[in-house]
């Protein structure tokens, strides 16, 4: 609040204060004792925004097989140190913020209800691993992951209990979002493979939070989630030997699978509330 708005609100209470002394002393009528402050009550539909935070990591992998029709990487123990070298775990964080709208329903001291939000939940995150040839040293190869998101939905009953203008409450359901990731590998002797994939990924999410009436109509809430976007896997056969002639007998399978931590603080609002 800046120095206007003190100044402004000290006036305001200066001239209560005058007027409250001014009319005490001409009537001296006792006020009427406050009543009670009336309970409040979750009923009802609300919007509202929300930001906060997230860590996520991501296994992500590139692996082949070493068969004896084709084993382009020379023999099995190559072939499992590639595998091994593939597989790295990728590490991302964040900003997650944006809109959500709800309806709750209470009875007693329990209240039910359903949530939905979208969000922006943008992150990059890239890892990579080098390895020497066993048999080819000092000649080495790297094989590199990376993958991203921009946006999330979430759709999630809200189960909870209510204490004076508190409510705590768990949550859980259905999380949406576009996984877009990337794997490549090239060595020293320019053979090269790589693969991309972008798609739309349903996974689920589960947490909790608590939530505080500030009146009839606003409230403040902070919560935590915990996202799983689950496993995502393609084949590839776009190996290039010396980076020019095709190896198409080798395939390749890359995955990654996904999953955050969110907290995000909010503010709601209620409509049609008195």
């Amino acid at each position: 609040m800046n120095v206007r708005r003190l100044s402004a609100a000290a006036i305001a209470v200066a001239i209560q204060i005058a007027a409250a002394t001014t009319f005490g002393a001409a009537s001296p009528v006792k006020a009427a004792a406050p009543g009670p402050a009336a309970a409040f009550n979750w009923t009802g539909f609300y919007i509202g925004l929300n930001a906060g935070g997230f860590d996520s990591n991501a296994n992500s992998g590139t692996s082949t097989t070493c068969t004896p029709a084709q084993c382009y990487f020379i023999d099995a123990n190559t072939t499992n140190l590639f595998n091994s070298t593939g597989m790295r775990r990728v590490n991302s964080s964040g900003f997650v913020g944006g809109a959500e709208a709800g309806f709750n329903w209470q009875a007693g001291n329990f209240v039910a209800g359903i949530e939905t939000d979208f969000q922006s939940y943008r992150q990059n995150g890239f890892g990579s691993g080098t390895a020497i040839y066993p048999t080819l040293a000092p000649s080495k190869f790297t094989v590199s992951q990376s993958f991203s998101t921009e946006w999330l939905w979430t759709l999630r009953p809200r189960i909870g209990v209510t204490s004076n203008n508190w409510l705590f409450y768990a949550t859980g359901g259905l999380a949406v979002t576009n996984v877009k990731a990337n794997w490549s590998f090239i060595d020293d002797f320019a053979d090269a493979e790589s693969a991309s994939m972008s798609k739309t990924r349903t996974g689920w999410t589960i947490g909790g939070g608590a939530e505080y009436a500030l009146s009839q109509r606003w409230s403040l809430k902070a919560e935590y989630l915990h996202l799983d976007f689950g496993n995502l896997q393609m084949t590839s056969n776009s190996l290039l030997d010396g980076g020019v002639t095709p190896v198409p007998g080798q395939m390749f399978v890359h995955s990654i699978s996904l999953r955050s931590d969110a907290v995000r603080v909010g503010v709601n609002y209620r409509l049609g509330a008195p």
